[in-house]
């Protein structure tokens, strides 16, 4: 049904999906983000975190498909000490400074939704509904077309959102 505007009332309230989602992916996953990222474009990530004895996981966004030399952003969770979560950026091949958020939102056993939304300076990290870190773009995040998951988590979805 269209509203006043001209637009689906649907569209203006909720987010537009920009690809099929990834349901239920074997970790570790490796997945194509169609068209690449966008201003704008979230990539919204359910799943629960593993009671394994592997203290980790980690979301990268890559510069091509199965190129693990460069990394735009990897978001990294780790279960040591008291947690914390460690950002950075790969270039040919080369890891940048290390950025450490000394705060764990995560707790081995329990659900997750993490949300990555793309701005034109920053990427912007929501876990479980709440602002978590904003990331600085290091190398122009246009590029990016490919996402992997891996470590000790399973991951029930994740949708690509405009």
């Amino acid at each position: 049904m269209q509203s006043a505007s001209g637009y689906d009332s649907d569209e203006e309230l909720e987010f537009r999906e920009t690809q099929v989602p990834y349901i239920n992916p074997h970790i570790p996953f490796t997945g194509r983000i169609v068209g690449g990222l966008r201003e704008g474009h979230m990539v919204t990530i359910t799943g629960r975190v593993l009671s394994t004895d592997e203290n980790r996981f980690e979301v990268n966004f890559h510069i091509g498909i199965r190129d693990t030399y460069n990394i735009a952003f990897h978001f990294s969770p780790r279960f040591e000490g008291s947690g914390y979560v460690v950002c950075n950026t790969k270039q040919l091949g080369n890891w940048g400074l290390e950025e450490m958020k000394m705060q764990m939102p995560f707790q081995k056993g329990s659900p997750f939704e993490i949300c990555f939304k793309v701005d034109r300076s920053a990427f912007k990290v929501m876990v479980n509904g709440s602002i978590f870190l904003f990331y600085v773009h290091r190398v122009p995040w246009h590029e990016v077309n490919a996402i992997t998951i891996k470590g000790c988590v399973e991951v029930s979805d994740i949708y690509f959102q405009i």
